[in-house]
């Protein structure tokens, strides 16, 4: 095997992570194949038929999904993973004109039922960030939230689904918030997480997705030293891909998400805006920790824009 050297699943990698994550230069290096305005959708669930998951905002109907990568479809948007962008900054691959790329986060059993029948048969790729710990078979982490509890992937599905040209990421070991938990634990669950799914794929594993989208510094620092050339978090971040690299942001489809709404939240509009909402949001709750604002929330149309704006203003005022 090729991770033979690990010496055995009980061994945690020795906690030797720099002080700052190397310096990235790929959003330079790709400029002309449009890199720059690359755009990550996260998805969790896809579900079929009506039933209570419908009602939960992560879950996405599968009739939607299907009209979502038609969408993307008809309007040249190409999936990638982040390893096919990682061989591009190489010079050894050239992107598609217009690339995207889809994730899928917590790793649910319907990813595999549902979404990658339709993914392989629109050929199109897919980034799938699951838990190290194998043993955890369901969105335990939801428990105290009183949602559904759900299926998660067997090794089995992963190993298909990798084997057809999906990446396969890390999504930590159990899904903890990494930025409340001592900095031993949170090394633990990130390398610990990488070296079990290296195990299992046989495969580096080379991607990353926080948990909760919660990130800071240490947390960002630990995850490229533990060997991740890219990290996920989702409101937070540059607006600019490849900008850094261990805290891309990403754009959530929620139930509600159209493909109207979705032709909004690719556009470069939206993710500038968003991050302008984001750093004001992050300076008024700095400045009134009593304003709970809604200023990283998603937009749903430009006319959510001039809401929004005009709310700040009210604000200020």
């Amino acid at each position: 095997m090729f991770y033979e050297q690990h010496g055995g699943l009980n061994m945690i990698p020795e906690r030797t992570y720099r002080v700052l994550p190397p310096e990235r230069s790929e959003s330079e290096s790709l400029s002309r194949n449009g890199s720059r305005s690359i755009k990550i959708l996260v998805y969790h669930r896809i579900v079929r038929g009506r039933g209570k998951e419908n009602f939960c905002k992560f879950c996405l109907s599968e009739d939607e999904f299907r009209r979502h990568l038609e969408w993307l479809d008809r309007w040249g948007f190409t999936p990638i993973t982040f390893e096919d962008y990682r061989i591009a900054s190489e010079k050894q691959l050239e992107l598609p004109h217009k690339p995207i790329i889809l994730t899928f986060d917590d790793g649910y059993l319907d990813t595999y039922q549902v979404a990658f029948p339709l993914l392989k048969e629109f050929g199109m790729k897919a980034v799938i960030f699951v838990l190290g710990d194998r043993t955890i078979k369901n969105n335990v982490w939801d428990a105290h939230l009183n949602l559904l509890q759900s299926s998660l992937l067997e090794d089995s599905h992963i190993l298909e689904m990798h084997e057809a040209g999906m990446e396969i990421g890390a999504h930590s070991m159990t899904h903890l918030k990494l930025t409340d938990v001592k900095e031993e634990r949170a090394w633990e669950e990130i390398s610990r997480a990488r070296m079990l799914l290296e195990i299992l794929l046989n495969a580096p594993v080379l991607s990353f997705s926080y948990p909760y989208g919660l990130v800071n510094e240490t947390v960002k620092h630990m995850v490229a030293s533990a060997g991740f050339t890219h990290a996920c978090s989702v409101w937070t971040g540059p607006a600019v891909f490849g900008k850094d690299a261990y805290e891309l942001r990403r754009i959530p489809i929620l139930n509600s998400t159209t493909t109207s709404k979705l032709a909004v939240r690719v556009s470069s509009l939206f993710q500038y805006y968003s991050w302008m909402r984001w750093t004001a949001g992050k300076i008024l709750r700095r400045k009134h920790p009593g304003y709970e604002n809604e200023l990283i929330a998603p937009l749903d149309s430009v006319e959510s824009l001039y809401r929004s704006v005009n709310d700040y203003e009210k604000f200020e005022s």
